[in-house]
């Protein structure tokens, strides 16, 4: 009981908004680079950092809520800021433990987002805010037009 409270916190606290400024970001995404970054197929294997540097991060991460290695099973280590969206791919601040069994759900909405993003349908900046402060809300409306962005006439 103590464990799953103290994993509980963490997330919680994990969950509170941010500024843009304070949010762990690849410098190399930005609106106006996406269509060189992120909305290129493929492009997030580029950046995904190496399992010894993940593993590592899994492990602190677990031990910080008082769970031990032999829970990491139970876990996923994942990016809060997706890659896909230009998340930060090694700061241990964007990476949070996820149980397995919401992985797939927040990978459709991970991917919906960037989808949004990449279509001009959503801003990048927006597409982050939402993800960063509570994934769960922002799958409600991933797919629905929420800001449009003009057409950029030196594209």
């Amino acid at each position: 009981m103590r464990r799953t409270v103290l994993f509980l916190l963490a997330s919680a606290a994990a969950s509170l908004p941010a500024v843009a400024e304070d949010l762990p970001l690849n410098p190399a995404v930005t609106q106006a680079t996406i269509e060189d970054t992120i909305c290129v197929q493929g492009w997030t294997k580029t950046v995904r950092p190496p399992y010894a540097v993940s593993n590592a991060i899994k492990l602190a991460k677990l031990r910080a809520v008082g769970l031990t290695e032999a829970d990491r099973t139970r876990f996923q280590l994942d990016h809060k800021i997706p890659l896909a969206l230009g998340g930060a791919p090694s700061d241990p601040r964007n990476f949070q433990l996820e149980p397995w069994e919401e992985a797939g759900d927040k990978d459709k909405i991970e991917a919906c987002l960037a989808r949004a993003v990449c279509a001009g349908r959503l801003t990048l900046d927006e597409a982050r805010q939402r993800i960063w402060r509570d994934w769960h809300e922002a799958g409600k409306a991933c797919d629905r037009p929420t800001v449009i962005i003009p057409p950029n006439p030196e594209r």
